[in-house]
């Protein structure tokens, strides 16, 4: 979102530009003098003015709605224009604030205004009616004010420690690490609702994101290196294990103890960002979302939320997609084993542009994409690596075809790098020499492609279109030809394809390009 409009009958007041970002607390107050044409729009840490047309007054009689724009009064709602967000303070005053008061308001301190705001939420339930989706909770300033801005997600399923540090990465997290009592206690309070499954024999819950130092039995931040010095230690069971987890039983709640890293826990994966999901695979006319959020937890498990009109989440069996605006379009996920619950990998990954997925949700450079070298922890960067792909209507028998039906050209390359023998009594002579053929194939679809020709490869058995070979010497005769080596190689003369969505897995696709088979040959002529 890069700006923000306030509109009063059928003006459009102003317009405040600015970055702002989801899942974090914006703080707002607009005041607007009607004598005047003059307005303040405090937004955050920002401050713009100016004057704009409007009318003299905003009339009454209306109705005032929060969270959905008014087509005619009271109706024409739509879904597309609805508020998806969290309202905890919203007021109303038939009076211009001045510049303390608004900031006073925006920066999170107490404020005691006279008079008393025409609507505020300070009596919720009699002074406001509740249509749609909508829920009401208590909310905590502090939690509301506070700069940080960071937020916890429960992964339920049992993973060894090098497993939960990977699931957290994979969708822009860390395992948490916490530095003081107060982040120990938070820890412990998002965890309660999961204790019952959990927790294992020993009563460990979670693992914690520090291992430990052997030689200084110390305990550092597992991706920082850095000591961490807050302790909560009751007593060190599992002296020989360096993982740190935290315990939850009755005598032992909230402690610490180091543990196994090979233990299979319930994962917690901390966040200091919205994390964007990109899923993969949907045709062009789907109605559900490409991009997504990692927002909350229904069922305990994560739900993903799309950024217009749709969101995944767990239904009690399976991973349901849901399109918001009708409720009974649907798409459920098929596990590929029958107690495999976890969500399928191989077709989201985090929203990073140049980045590939591998089948365990690790995110790679897509420039390592078969390189010939495994990046992914799975090696699977280096799987269905052909640099060709044949339609069903390719036909490898037949030429290139040129619109005007003339013949394809190909062009030759003769190297020869040795004379093995000459006879003049047998008239002939023996040599090695090396056949370059180059020509273009619109018809085929190339992938994967590097700079270096060497490394883009046609591996054997695929069949494409090579252009035959006849030789002779100057007399018609033929001669005796010995193959000794054959390949086939394809030149990236351009930059490839936009990556499509639509594909189920991030590529690089380019046509009508160049390719090299490179044969050797022994001659006797």
């Amino acid at each position: 979102m890069q700006s923000v409009v306030v509109e009063a009958e059928k003006y459009s007041l102003t317009t405040g530009k600015g970055s702002y970002t989801l899942l974090g607390w914006w703080r707002f107050c607009y005041l607007h003098s009607f004598e005047t044409k003059q307005h303040t729009i405090y937004w955050n840490d920002k401050v713009f003015s100016g004057t704009s047309e409007g009318p003299e007054m905003v009339r009454g009689g209306g109705l005032l709605v929060i969270g959905q724009d008014q087509d005619r009064m009271g109706g024409g709602y739509t879904f597309s224009q609805s508020l998806n967000a969290v309202v905890a303070d919203l007021r109303l005053y038939n009076q211009t604030l001045t510049n303390s008061e608004a900031l006073d308001f925006v920066s999170c301190k107490e404020t005691h205004l006279d008079p008393q705001p025409l609507v505020s939420f300070s009596d919720f339930k009699n002074n406001w009616k509740i249509e749609g989706s909508v829920n009401i909770e208590d909310l905590n300033l502090a939690d509301i004010c506070q700069k940080e801005s960071s937020f916890l997600i429960m992964f339920p399923e049992a993973w060894s420690f090098s497993q939960a540090v990977a699931m957290c990465n994979n969708v822009g997290g860390s395992l948490p690490v916490p530095i003081s009592a107060r982040e120990n206690e938070q820890i412990l309070s998002f965890l309660n609702p999961y204790i019952p499954y959990c927790s294992d024999a020993h009563g460990y819950s979670i693992a914690l994101g520090m291992l430990k130092e052997y030689e200084t039995h110390s305990h550092y931040h597992y991706k920082s290196g850095e000591n961490i010095t807050y302790s909560n230690f009751l007593y060190r069971r599992d002296e020989d294990s360096n993982c740190v987890a935290i315990a939850v039983t009755e005598d032992d709640y909230g402690y610490w103890y180091y543990s196994k890293c090979d233990l299979e826990l319930c994962t917690i994966c901390n966040f200091t960002s919205v994390t964007h999901l990109k899923v993969r695979g949907l045709c062009d006319e789907s109605l559900f979302d490409t991009t997504y959020l990692v927002l909350g937890e229904s069922g305990e498990k994560p739900v993903f939320r799309g950024f217009s009109n749709s969101q995944l989440q767990w239904t009690g069996t399976t991973w349901t997609l849901t399109y918001l605006p009708e409720n009974n379009v649907k798409a459920t996920m098929t596990t590929k084993f029958e107690a495999d619950t976890r969500p399928v990998n191989e077709n989201h990954g985090r929203e990073d542009d140049g980045q590939y997925t591998c089948d365990d949700g690790t995110c790679i450079s897509i420039d390592h994409r078969c390189d010939l070298l495994a990046h992914c922890p799975d090696l699977s960067d280096e799987i269905n690596c052909n640099t060709v792909k044949l339609s069903e209507t390719y036909i490898w028998e037949l030429p290139p075809p040129l619109p005007d039906g003339s013949p394809t050209p190909v062009s030759v390359f003769v190297n020869i790098t040795s004379v093995r023998d000459v006879s003049l009594i047998d008239l002939s002579i023996s040599f090695d020499m090396i056949l370059v053929f180059t020509w273009r194939d619109p018809r085929l679809t190339f992938q994967h492609l590097r700079d270096n020709m060497d490394q883009n490869p046609v591996r054997e058995g695929v069949g494409v279109w090579h252009p035959e070979v006849f030789m002779e010497d100057g007399d018609g005769s033929s001669v005796d030809v010995q193959v000794r080596g054959r390949q086939t190689f394809v030149r990236r003369v351009g930059p490839p394809n936009p990556d499509i969505p639509t594909r189920l897995k991030e590529g690089r696709q380019s046509i009508n390009i160049q390719i090299y088979p490179r044969t050797v040959y022994t001659m006797l002529i």
